[in-house]
């Protein structure tokens, strides 16, 4: 088991809102990239606007940094593509789980496996 805290998104691009999506996706990805301890920050589209982005980060620490740097762009990134999923990964501590309650996201628990 590891200290690592994780989560996947899934969301679908509203019609006509692939550009301002990539944009925020693009700031968002640039400012995150300053975030020391986010270890995974990755975004997959599909040509019908499917979005999943994986995010794993070294410690709740970085997780909650990461979440107060989001919220700069939270409104327009929801209103190009508004969110359908969210799933927890492992043991994410109550408070990184509180800041997600709107999402209702899905708790998944490690059982086997590594991380490195």
């Amino acid at each position: 088991m590891t200290d690592h805290v994780g989560w996947i998104v899934e969301a679908k691009i509203a019609d006509g809102k692939r550009g301002e999506f990539e944009a925020v996706a693009q700031e968002i990805v640039t400012a995150t990239r300053k975030e020391g301890g986010t270890l995974n920050y990755q975004y997959f589209v599909s040509d019908d606007g499917d979005v999943l982005i994986w995010e794993r980060f070294a410690n709740a620490e970085s997780a909650h940094i990461h979440i107060d740097n989001w919220d700069r762009y939270a409104d327009r990134w929801l209103a190009a593509a508004p969110a359908t999923r969210m799933v927890h990964l492992g043991d994410v501590p109550g408070d990184v789980r509180a800041r997600h309650a709107a999402l209702a996201p899905k708790l998944l628990q490690e059982i086997n496996g590594f991380a490195r």
